[in-house]
């Protein structure tokens, strides 16, 4: 079989591949950012100028209020900086998984006692636990501010018990995957993540174990072009947050 015949008939495997590929496995480029707000009694001052600078940098963003939060929090700052269309209540929510598929990457932007704590037990009882339970199995960036855990929010934040069972959650965290930062550091960690790196491949087939094997920072991917690209593949790179860029 010449070369020309071989390349032909890649051609023909590339277009069906894609052709077959459902939509919604296609790698997105615009930047998609969710942010969970628990509740709190801070000042949310900083909270707020933290997702306005990921604004800024091109991130579109959808807030979520938890149920408590509704409850005890001041939201009116929340709905003048973001918009009322762009806020909603977990009580909402009716389809979590495309909450899921939809964003990579979620800030927990005042990271409240209640919510650590559930998170740290697995106690997923609640829509904005469970989203955030679930973006950490998937893999998913998952940024809490680790400074409103240590800001006297909690009355009865006294003694060697209680402190222990800080560090108990803390490090429970740590194993799920949340990347606990301080509060003003938000934006930052989020641009920093994101960036990650490139690897580059030279192979002519790009499989879902192509994807398995990059580094957990790696961000893009970029391939020599023509290259088969698998539908499994394409649905891990968009799970992982990679983007697909063809070499020029």
């Amino acid at each position: 079989m010449n070369q020309e015949l071989i390349d032909q008939i890649k051609r023909i495997v590339e277009r069906v591949l894609q052709e077959q590929t459902p939509i919604s496995t296609q790698i997105t480029h615009e930047k998609r950012l969710l942010a969970i707000f628990g509740a709190t009694l801070l000042e949310l001052d900083e909270p707020i100028q933290q997702l306005h600078t990921c604004r800024e940098n091109g991130w579109k963003i959808t807030i979520i209020l938890s149920d408590l939060a509704t409850k005890v929090t001041n939201l009116e700052p929340i709905h003048v900086a973001f918009g009322e269309e762009n806020v909603l209540q977990e009580n909402a929510l009716n389809n979590i998984t495309t909450f899921l598929e939809t964003y990579q990457h979620i800030v927990l932007p005042v990271f409240s006692y209640p919510m650590a704590a559930k998170l740290a037990l697995r106690l997923v009882d609640t829509p904005c636990t469970y989203l955030v339970f679930e973006a950490l199995s998937k893999g998913k960036q998952v940024i809490a501010a680790s400074d409103t855990l240590h800001q006297g929010e909690v009355s009865v934040k006294t003694g060697p018990i209680f402190s222990k069972l800080e560090n108990d959650y803390v490090n429970a965290l740590a194993e799920l995957g949340v990347q606990l930062v301080p509060m003003t550091q938000i934006a930052e960690s989020v641009v920093e993540r994101v960036s990650g790196s490139r690897a580059i491949v030279e192979k002519t087939l790009i499989s879902a174990t192509t994807i398995s094997n990059l580094d957990a920072d790696v961000r893009e991917l970029v391939y020599a072009s023509p290259a088969i690209i698998t539908p499994l593949a394409r649905e891990h790179a968009k799970k992982r947050g990679i983007e697909l860029i063809p070499k020029s």
